[in-house]
């Protein structure tokens, strides 16, 4: 028999948690090994409890599930999955949490189906986006190579000067620009630069 997921609740209202953690453990691919209603708490635990799979509030006390989500990134990478389970569904928080690198951004009014569904999916390393949000742009869909492209976009080189500092041809540089406005959904190179700063990606090309 396939090992249950083991799935890690964090939230501080109580009914909710316990409303959630009672209708997953009917699911037979299922184990909740942890529940929490303050995010220190998951970081001294969530080491010996390892989860597959951590659904967590945004708008928690001491520390926001935005700032939990980073550490556990930082620690455990794609080890375990993240799902955020909000109240909060404003487009700036989703963005967010996608660049984060969340599996799932739901709202507290998304049906048990819907959450045990985006816990399966986020297993397979898969993620479930909001419909009207399914042009998300997201600083990890550039290759590094775009990523290169994009800081000599943001240093103003033209195509043919790029083209010589990356030792590629003109065309391909032309190429990757393409690949960049329709990752970024914008339309100049202006555009791309200034979604760039926006999302903190130049930042992090030059650190």
């Amino acid at each position: 028999m396939k090992q249950p997921i083991k799935v890690l609740l964090l939230d501080d209202h109580p009914l909710v948690m316990e409303g959630l953690k009672n209708r997953l453990e009917r699911e037979q691919d299922m184990l909740v090994v942890g529940t929490f209603n303050e995010p220190h708490e998951v970081l001294k635990r969530i080491g010996a409890l390892k989860p597959d799979v951590a659904v967590i509030d945004i708008s928690m006390p001491g520390m926001t599930g935005f700032d939990l989500a980073i550490e556990i990134k930082r620690t455990y990478d794609t080890a375990i999955k993240l799902i955020v389970l909000s109240g909060y569904v404003y487009d700036e928080y989703v963005h967010k949490a996608y660049e984060i690198g969340i599996h799932a951004y739901l709202s507290k009014q998304a049906t048990y189906p819907q959450i045990i569904n985006a816990i399966r999916q986020s297993i397979l390393g898969l993620r479930i986006v909001p419909e009207k949000m399914t042009t998300i742009p997201r600083a990890d869909q550039l290759t590094p190579t775009e990523k290169d492209v994009l800081k000599q976009i943001a240093l103003e080189k033209t195509n043919k000067e790029i083209a010589r500092e990356l030792a590629m041809s003109q065309r391909t540089v032309e190429y990757h620009m393409a690949a960049i406005n329709q990752k970024l959904d914008v339309k100049t190179r202006v555009g791309a630069v200034a979604k760039g700063y926006e999302m903190g990606l130049l930042e992090r090309l030059y650190d």
